[in-house]
């Protein structure tokens, strides 16, 4: 049987699915918790914005999994206030009123900066989801490397993600993609590892 599975960039085309994605596959993430639209909204400005790219893993113009990175998520903040502050301020109206998330939507705010002074590259996997169907198949490595050879191609030598210490298979698949473990830290309460990966060129 023909492999129908192709890899195509990340575009605005893509954005609802790999929102839904994102929620189903990360439904205790802060980020999912600010609803649908707000991810949707989000992933729409990664795709717009020229210091951010991914990659998704399409059969039958269904999104089986996808890969985000940014090569400077201050830049890419700085995008989101320029380009969809008004929307992400509606959006995020009724999250305000929670002091909780308040906290969090700041400490997310200042991340780059503690990145920054912890020496980690700017450049970051933000998120990777692959759906249930589409798992067992190698398409999380397939993308990561897709996402490497990007990063390779615009100059970058290194880049980092963050993941929940306790979320077993996603630090295995980082090992398995050739990071290492450079630290740990509490973020929104939770213990997280923060891997780096160095790029070949």
């Amino acid at each position: 049987m023909m492999d129908r599975r192709k890899i195509e960039c990340f575009s605005c085309s893509y954005t609802s699915q790999v929102a839904k994605l994102h929620i189903e596959g990360i439904p205790t993430g802060f980020i999912s918790s600010l609803g649908i639209d707000f991810v949707t909204v989000l992933y729409e400005a990664i795709a717009e914005d020229k210091n951010s790219f991914g990659f998704v893993a399409v059969e039958d113009d269904k999104a089986l999994g996808f890969v985000a990175f940014s090569t400077n998520l201050s830049k890419l903040y700085k995008h989101i206030v320029l380009k969809k502050g008004l929307k992400f301020g509606f959006l995020l109206a009724k999250k305000m009123l929670s002091v909780q998330n308040v906290k969090k939507i700041w400490a997310n705010i200042f991340y780059p900066k503690k990145m920054k002074q912890m020496n980690l590259p700017d450049a970051e996997l933000l998120s990777i989801v692959v759906s249930p169907e589409g798992r067992g198949k190698g398409i999380a490595k397939q993308l990561i490397e897709k996402g490497f050879t990007e990063c390779a191609e615009r100059g970058i030598d290194r880049v980092k993600v963050l993941v929940a210490t306790d979320n077993k298979p996603a630090n295995k698949l980082y090992q398995k993609c050739g990071f290492e473990l450079h630290s740990r830290i509490f973020s929104h309460a939770v213990q997280s590892n923060i891997y780096v990966a160095e790029i070949s060129s």
